[in-house]
């Protein structure tokens, strides 16, 4: 799976999502987590943590698509973390990738703000055409957001996964820990495996 991880705006969860999900496909084969963003997140993370059980390399640039076939060699997942606001790092991501997952938080504000990535993505689709999922992140439990976000999303035409992040502690403080336990980031890797396989 060559998945990457994407969304325009800032702070909807990608790098969080980016880690968890890498660890998680780790288990299901060598993984390989590229961080695109000129940040540094993933990698800062990394480093903090001691190291992950899967390699991270930083690689913000704009012709990634050209770069990662020969440095994913040998690794069975490629996940990358792109950054908010660089459409020419994320047009590159997604140039590399079959599967292009959205991490969204259900707020008015951030599905207002996804316009330009859905533009990015149309733009794209005729070079790769890259199968996209929604994943809802930091939702709050037993609100009425998520459901709106899923009912607005779906007049879109976008596929949610049923998997949802909630809003959770244990992602807020993760930055710098070794990743331990994936929490609900395991049934989004179960999910995701399954579309690879349906693909």
């Amino acid at each position: 799976m060559r998945l990457a991880v994407l969304n325009l705006k800032g702070g909807t969860g990608k790098t969080t999502s980016a880690v968890f999900l890498a660890s998680g496909l780790q288990a299901d084969g060598p993984t390989l987590l590229v961080d695109a963003d000129p940040q540094g997140s993933a990698l800062s993370w990394s480093e903090a943590a001691g190291g992950f059980e899967f390699p991270v390399v930083a690689l913000p640039v704009r012709d990634l698509h050209r770069r990662l076939p020969q440095l994913a060699r040998g690794y069975r997942h490629l996940v990358i973390d792109t950054p908010p606001g660089d459409a020419g790092i994320v047009r590159s991501a997604l140039l590399a990738a079959d599967l292009a997952l959205l991490p969204i938080p259900p707020s008015l504000m951030d599905l207002d703000r996804l316009m330009p990535t859905l533009e990015l993505l149309s733009e794209v689709e005729p070079l790769n055409p890259v199968r996209v999922l929604v994943l809802l992140t930091r939702v709050r439990r037993n609100t009425r957001s998520a459901r709106a976000a899923r009912e607005a999303l779906a007049e879109l035409g976008m596929p949610v996964m049923e998997t949802e992040i909630p809003l959770r502690e244990a992602y807020a403080a993760a930055f710098g820990l070794p990743v331990e336990k994936l929490h609900e980031y395991e049934h989004a890797t179960r999910e995701l495996l399954g579309v690879e396989v349906r693909r």
